[in-house]
């Protein structure tokens, strides 16, 4: 028990580690004049806020432009300056020239650590709305798309044998670090996807990664309709006639929870019991539906191991 504790507890911690540090970005406050930084190019369409879209701008003499990377100043000089991906420019009500960028993680800053290539960075679904004020510098990323399966692996290694001489002949004579991207890091879904280039940067207003979470969150509001049917909990969706499981501590016959720790003998750990939905029943003292208020009446189906001796 206190071993799968301390497991648990090691996995939460990393999950922090992983998150916390890059989540929130405190950009740097630059003074600056309105003539350092302006719009290069003329106003596109607006966001659904009514404010104007941009697809460039010069910062400080420094080209920025939708879809391209760049490094936002910190106000912790002692961390490395965080690379953000352009999806969208804007100026808002007040006349100041934001940027709606997502977030770039080095491979250091993965679960890969430093098995990781320090020119690979991955993108992520963490957002920020920052001043173009607070860009440091643009850097050079390569957006890449590598072919899968066996027919494309010998490209693929002569692709990345060229990659690796130039990047070594650019570090001998001192040049910038070119950086390139080919996936997006989920920490929260544990895996990396491949990129969904025709969603990136399009200047648009619109972030797929923000209009995600939001679809999202809509999904996990519990939600009951008119006819008493069929309801949502936690992004899936029920309805009267569905089976579904219910955890086997609701059928104990003295009404506690069962013992289902890993380590204890597996005799004592309870499958989830498959019941049929009957009907749902809404609480008359409470307005609104909730969780708590809300009963199921169920038909419990039993297994064999059930009714035997």
């Amino acid at each position: 028990m206190e071993e799968d504790s301390e497991v648990e507890k090691e996995k939460t911690l990393l999950l922090e580690k992983i998150k916390k540090p890059y989540s929130v970005v405190k950009p740097t406050k630059f003074c600056y004049s309105n003539k350092e930084i302006t719009w290069d190019g003329l106003p596109g369409d607006k966001t659904c806020a009514g404010e104007t879209l941009y697809k460039r701008a010069i910062v400080r003499g420094d080209a920025v432009a939708v879809g391209s990377s760049v490094l936002v100043e910190m106000d912790d000089s002692d961390d490395v300056s965080p690379i953000y991906f352009v999806e969208y420019m804007f100026e808002n009500s007040d006349g100041r020239k934001m940027v709606h960028g997502r977030l770039m993680l080095r491979g250091l800053q993965t679960v890969l650590g430093t098995s990781a290539n320090e020119r690979e960075v991955f993108l992520t679904n963490d957002c920020l709305v920052f001043d173009l004020g607070d860009v440091k510098q643009t850097v050079v990323m390569d957006i890449r798309l590598t072919p899968w399966g066996y027919q494309h692996r010998k490209t693929n290694a002569n692709n990345d044998k060229i990659d690796r001489a130039r990047a070594e002949e650019r570090r001998r004579r001192r040049l910038p670090l070119e950086y390139y991207c080919r996936s997006l890091y989920w920490p929260e879904r544990g895996a990396f996807f491949c990129l969904s280039t025709n969603t990136m940067g399009l200047g648009s207003g619109v972030c797929q990664s923000c209009k995600m979470k939001e679809t999202q969150k809509e999904k996990e509001i519990f939600k009951v309709n008119k006819s008493k049917t069929t309801f949502s909990l936690k992004g899936a969706e029920y309805s009267v006639k569905d089976f579904v499981y219910l955890r086997p501590h609701y059928f104990a016959a003295d009404g506690k929870a069962m013992d289902t720790s890993k380590s204890r003998k597996n005799a004592r750990l309870k499958p989830f019991v498959v019941c049929h939905l009957l009907e749902i029943e809404l609480s008359k003292s409470y307005k609104l539906a909730d969780p708590e208020s809300t009963k199921v009446k169920v038909r419990r189906f039993f297994r064999p191991d059930d009714i035997s001796p």
